[in-house]
């Protein structure tokens, strides 16, 4: 199994709540992060533009308000790229880079790096990294 991913939505799919979105999306989402839980191992491809997880944004279709900016996603996809160490082309598992996410995050590095994003504005995800006791 391979799932292709664009570099921010590793930060996504740590905060996702299954809220925001129809339900053909929904679905896609938590198909995605269900086989990702359970296949930690998992191949993911890291690419630019539109991935496994936009394939059923309601965005894409013109039907609905778009909340995802190309050029917001796109700088954030760069920043998360650098930051994770990750080259867009390569394959690496799942939790090797969840590992790594998840020692480097911060509630304030995730708050830098996202807060122009519109989930982000929400607050659909702003507890994402936020330390527990």
């Amino acid at each position: 199994m391979k799932i292709a991913l664009r570099p921010h939505h590793f930060l996504c799919i740590k905060g996702y709540k299954g809220q925001n979105y129809d339900q053909a999306q929904t679905a896609n989402w938590q198909h995605t992060a269900e086989l990702l839980k359970q296949n930690p191992k998992a191949d993911v491809f890291i690419m630019s533009g539109k991935d496994d997880l936009c394939t059923s944004c309601p965005g894409s279709t013109g039907s609905h308000k778009i909340f995802c900016r190309e050029n917001i996603v796109n700088s954030l996809d760069n920043k998360v790229a650098a930051l994770l160490g990750l080259k867009i082309g390569s394959t690496y598992k799942y939790q090797e880079i969840l590992e790594k996410l998840n020692e480097i995050m911060s509630a304030q590095k995730h708050k830098e790096l996202c807060e122009e994003c519109a989930w982000w504005n929400k607050g659909l995800c702003k507890d994402s990294f936020e330390k527990r006791n």
